[in-house]
């Protein structure tokens, strides 16, 4: 990569940055579904234009972070079991020690969109990281029992960080975590 490369990587990083603090500040005070792509711009100091070549919307910025913590939990993995009880626990303490307050503040607002932006992470990482993109498109018994294991899993694993921090994370990581163990031991086996 050239000088000039490196350094406009770097800008838009760095845009990608204030593009989505903006995004999360402005949630502070109102509905995700409210908020429009002038106004994360104006807030992060940016042209519009910037946005756009660094985004295709705000979902797109709210999903990137959201892929981003997800892909991060699964990380740990290191080739092991993905579904045990330890990465449960990793991952709802990933979630409660890293979601900003304004997102809190939106999922308790019950605003549908960021609901579909957290499923749709979870699914997209899970498809990536466990599955290789195989959608069960093979067709056998086995491919589709994958399948629809893989996204009911994602379901409840979405639910569950969903009512837990509506009730503002009333049980802990390694409760919730046990939880979720157990509620998903026989979708597990079909993993």
């Amino acid at each position: 990569m050239s000088h000039l490369g490196e350094a406009t990587g770097k800008l838009s990083l760095r845009s990608q940055e204030w593009i989505q603090t903006a995004l999360f500040q402005l949630m502070e005070k109102k509905p995700y579904s409210l908020i429009s792509i002038t106004e994360i711009a104006d807030k992060a100091g940016l042209a519009r234009q910037t946005v756009y070549r660094n985004f295709q919307d705000k979902d797109e910025i709210l999903l990137n972070y959201l892929t981003r913590l997800m892909s991060g939990v699964w990380k740990h993995i290191d080739g092991g079991q993905p579904y045990t009880e330890a990465m449960f626990v990793l991952l709802f303490r990933t979630w409660k020690d890293n979601i900003p307050p304004s997102l809190i503040l939106n999922i308790k607002g019950q605003d549908r969109k960021i609901r579909q932006l957290i499923f749709r992470s979870i699914c997209d990482c899970h498809d990536e990281l466990f599955i290789g993109g195989s959608r069960g498109e093979g067709g056998t018994k086995s491919d589709i029992y994958r399948l629809y294991g893989q996204k009911s899993f994602s379901a409840l694993l979405h639910m569950m960080l969903i009512e837990w921090t509506l009730q503002e994370f009333h049980l802990s990581p390694e409760e919730i975590g046990k939880v979720v163990s157990e509620l998903s031991a026989s979708m597990r086996k079909f993993l």
